[in-house]
């Protein structure tokens, strides 16, 4: 039986008696089941779910049944964006307690391979990722994760906000520690989906003077100007008889000399941060940079690109790829949100309740929610009383 729920959590309700979990069967056949409540192993938490953030990797699963090498072969609980309360712990668990609040961390790794006792762990061969075949999600009502990676959060935030801390955490591994950002730096960021939106404000927090975002939805460059860009930029269509690169240098140049100020003095950015993995943005974006800039591609696209790889040697551009999080993330995101340098809360668009779970999908995928608005963010709640 899960244990009860501290008083002081601010929740509407008690934690259900079933665990009522958002199984996908098969492409395109998602439903729900009542599945068994198991207790925590040894180390482990159970959480009761109180709040699930949608991912473009869940819809993605739904509508293809796989990502890569990934392959969905059995039903898998989806979500892995997700937040909640401790109702029960494992044997030799001594951080946690019951009616503790709690972002989970949804990849957890061996802890005893090379790669995880040199600190990056995020590359551990054995990691196992929620709502990553073969494993199940979170979207569900208990969930048991490993005591360390049930990170608490502070009374001062929500747990929609906790929920948040994941792809929060995927911005600060990708902007702070693979890109360096610096303070007075200036910062481009393609893509004004949720993790470019955040690496957008990471920067932000982290003093940089200049923070752009590229995209080619007008709606979108409008939610990133207000939401935390210092400007953004629409690029253009290749002109007939133009090459990819060519189009793409000439949308550099253009941007660089539409905001003229140090960024041309420098011949560029400081920093790229590719968050859509669309060869278009990718070429920009090495066109874009200084001389000995730095360029962190985050989104994944087409397996193989075209790649201005020329540019790179003669500019000695550094290049770097950015999976995910790392050892420190978590507790980094939690103080940027507690501390209020980054509202997270605002790039929420749509919320829905558990059992409306199918329309929160449906939204993620279309896009746009049925009140005509572009859905940047959608979060599903299971209990929490309204923030």
């Amino acid at each position: 039986m899960p244990g009860q729920v501290a008083p002081n959590n601010s929740l509407a309700t008690e934690p259900a008696q079933a665990n009522l979990s958002f199984v996908l069967q098969e492409i395109e056949n998602v439903s729900f089941e009542d599945r068994p409540i198991v207790p925590p192993k040894p180390g482990q938490v159970q959480v009761n779910i109180r709040q699930t953030g949608l991912c473009a990797s869940d819809c993605h699963y739904v509508h293809h049944g796989r990502i890569g090498d990934f392959v969905v072969r059995k039903p898998m609980v989806l979500g892995h964006e997700s937040s909640g309360i401790v109702t029960a712990v494992g044997e030799a668990v001594t951080t946690h307690k019951v009616g503790d609040r709690v972002a989970l961390e949804p990849g957890v790794p061996c802890r005893s391979c090379h790669v995880c006792l040199n600190g990056d762990y995020n590359q551990c061969a054995d990691l196992e990722f929620a709502a990553t075949p073969p494993h199940d999600g979170t979207l569900c009502t208990y969930y048991n994760i490993q005591s360390a990676f049930a990170h608490h959060v502070p009374d001062s935030m929500s747990l929609e906000q906790a929920s948040l801390m994941e792809p929060l955490s995927v911005a600060v591994y990708s902007a702070a520690m693979r890109g360096q950002v610096k303070a007075m730096e200036n910062v481009l960021v393609f893509g004004a989906g949720p993790i470019g939106l955040l690496n957008a404000a990471v920067c932000k927090a982290y003093s940089a003077k200049r923070v752009v975002v590229v995209d080619v939805v007008d709606s979108k460059l409008q939610f990133a100007q207000e939401f935390c860009a210092t400007s953004t930029f629409k690029p253009s269509l290749p002109n007939d008889g133009e090459t990819k690169i060519d189009s793409a240098t000439r949308n550099a140049q253009d941007l660089i000399k539409s905001l003229g100020d140090d960024v041309a003095a420098r011949d560029g950015f400081d920093l790229v941060l590719e968050c859509t993995g669309a060869e278009p943005c990718i070429q920009m974006g090495i066109q874009a940079l200084r001389p000995k800039g730095r360029f962190v591609q985050v989104g994944m696209g087409r397996s193989q690109v075209e790649f201005p790889i020329t540019r790179v040697c003669v500019k000695e551009i550094n290049v770097t790829g950015s999976f995910r999080y790392g050892p420190g993330t978590y507790k980094t995101s939690i103080n940027l949100v507690s501390t209020g340098l980054i509202d997270v809360t605002k790039m929420v668009t749509h919320r829905f309740l558990f059992k409306d779970a199918i329309k929160a999908f449906d939204v993620t995928t279309k896009g746009v929610g049925e009140d005509g608005k572009t859905a940047i963010k959608v979060q599903i709640s299971q209990g929490e009383a309204k923030q």
